[in-house]
């Protein structure tokens, strides 16, 4: 099984009382998003700017965290976010299709559908963050 996650949108300096939060989705702006971690975040990125894995990798790294056993709160790079965002739904499948195929994804044994599912959800938050000058997080729990 996958990481239990949420993605968030929030400001910027809210990364701590992400954290601090009993139950995030409570008092902030997103979804539950079980499946998703920063690797499979950091093989989309790579994609996108068409860099290699290790050279975006390291932006994934904690921002905040509960306890060393989390939960750890993932700031998606400022890079990102406008590239998520204007991602055209009929290009959400070739995307998927290329993102499904990455290590860390088939590593998950996700299908092409499941990817596009995942996908749609991190362009819908990107285009919310992107319009209200917000970040989007990953909050793990494991």
């Amino acid at each position: 099984m996958g990481s239990l996650a949420d993605l968030i949108v929030a400001a910027s300096d809210d990364a701590q009382a992400i954290v601090a939060s009993e139950y995030a989705l409570g008092t902030f702006r997103g979804v539950n998003i079980d499946g998703l971690d920063p690797l499979k975040v950091a093989a989309l990125h790579s994609l996108l700017v068409g860099k290699g894995f290790s050279d975006v990798v390291g932006y994934y790294q904690p921002v905040a965290e509960a306890t060393a056993n989390g939960p750890w709160i993932i700031r998606f790079p400022g890079e990102l976010i406008p590239l998520l965002a204007n991602i055209a739904p009929q290009n959400h499948g070739s995307i998927a299709a290329k993102w499904a195929s990455t290590d860390p994804v088939r590593e998950e044994e996700w299908s092409q559908q499941d990817a596009e599912q995942f996908l749609a959800r991190l362009v819908h938050f990107a285009q919310i963050a992107a319009f209200e000058g917000k970040e989007v997080f990953l909050c793990v729990y494991r």
